[in-house]
């Protein structure tokens, strides 16, 4: 017996304390699991043994959240509102999925029009219109054309990129759907072409507006004379100044000014002149844009003497001129030997505060230093 005691006592002592303690400290009756858990008191430690932060997250089940029902064009208009800015595919599958009797918001198509066209091209806002308002039987109206607001978004839209042949796609789509286009689209048709330095397509959109019965305004009497004296189409322009004229439409300084500089760039800086005298006859007031202009042509085309009184009368009123057209005019005179007026020039820029002293001096110097060299 005593020996059958020890021996007890002695299988007792070989079983590890440790595992006693933690079995003993657990709440649980199940077996401690074969991987225990993280330390909870250290959530920043990773347990691949690496410094950097780390949360563990515990798996938990996939939850698919459902979808709200559409039931107004308030829910539709949130849905596709919300899901626009992710997958404009999904926005636009919202519109053409969505029940009969919710009608699509317009300001819901002028979004989804929008994003279709900066995020790919007209075509694509066309297409997407096609489905949701699908044309006619045997070239028939549509039964139910879009709405003008939500067209009129893409027309801007389309406008402010400025590319002439998104903005020609895009009026055949106003007229398929009986909105005419505006003034404003013309014109912007008509600065794009411009900006691509195609006279002929400007007077091709002029001519289809015209056609198109949209009454031309200001802007585009000023985008067309700007872009043929520009082109060299000095005669053309010319003629458009008189009939805007004869329609009511009275030039400004921006029509004289565009003139101005076709005919300067023509050679034809006396004519640019008589111009001004035109202008101001007529009331309109030139600008800086307008002197700068002028005297940079009269220099260009050796008529210093008509600049010096371009510039005498300009000082007069109090005007000033653009910075390229100081440092032009002063170069002017210190070559032709008119170093006092050359400086007469220099003080009247310095006290409008036309541009920096140091850029007007250093100007000056360099006209002066070239002076000096070619009279040595």
């Amino acid at each position: 017996m005593g020996k059958a005691r020890h021996a007890a006592k002695l299988s007792l002592a070989l079983i590890p304390k440790t595992k006693l303690r933690s079995h003993a400290a657990s709440p649980s009756t199940q077996p401690p699991s074969a991987h225990p858990p993280a330390n909870p008191t250290k959530p920043g430690k990773n347990p691949h043994g690496s410094s950097k932060n780390f949360t563990a997250v515990a798996p938990v089940a996939a939850v698919h959240e459902e979808r709200k029902p559409i039931r107004t064009p308030a829910d539709l208009a949130a849905a596709i509102r919300a899901a626009a800015d992710a997958d404009i595919d999904a926005a636009a599958a919202l519109a053409l999925s969505a029940p009969p009797d919710v009608p699509l918001p317009t300001h819901s198509l002028a979004l989804l029009l929008r994003r279709l066209f900066t995020t790919r091209s007209v075509a694509a806002a066309r297409s997407l219109l096609d489905k949701l308002h699908p044309s006619g039987e045997d070239g028939c109206p549509r039964p139910n054309p879009a709405p003008r607001g939500a067209l009129l978004a893409l027309a801007d839209a389309v406008c402010r990129r400025g590319e002439p042949r998104e903005i020609s796609r895009v009026l055949p789509v106003l007229r398929d759907h009986g909105v005419r286009a505006d003034a404003h689209l013309y014109n912007a048709l008509m600065k794009a072409n411009v900006a691509a330095d195609d006279p002929g397509a400007v007077l091709r959109v002029f001519r289809q507006m015209r056609s198109d019965g949209v009454d031309p305004d200001l802007v585009t009497y000023n985008t067309l004379i700007f872009g043929l004296a520009r082109a060299g189409m000095v005669a053309k322009a010319r003629a458009f100044l008189d009939a805007m004229a004869a329609e009511g439409h009275l030039p400004d300084v921006v029509t004289y000014t565009s003139l101005m500089n076709g005919m300067c760039v023509k050679g034809d800086a006396l004519g640019a002149l008589k111009l001004l005298e035109e202008m101001q006859g007529k009331g309109c007031q030139p600008n800086e844009r307008t002197y700068s202009t002028l005297l940079m042509g009269l220099c260009k085309n050796k008529k210093l003497d008509k600049a010096v009184e371009v510039y005498k009368s300009m000082a007069a009123a109090g005007t000033k001129l653009e910075s390229p057209a100081y440092a032009s005019f002063v170069r002017a005179l210190c070559r032709s030997g008119s170093v006092a007026d050359a400086y007469e020039v220099f003080d009247y820029a310095i006290q409008t505060k036309s541009f920096a002293e140091v850029t007007a001096y250093s100007e000056l110097e360099n006209s002066l230093k070239w002076l000096r060299r070619m009279s040595s």
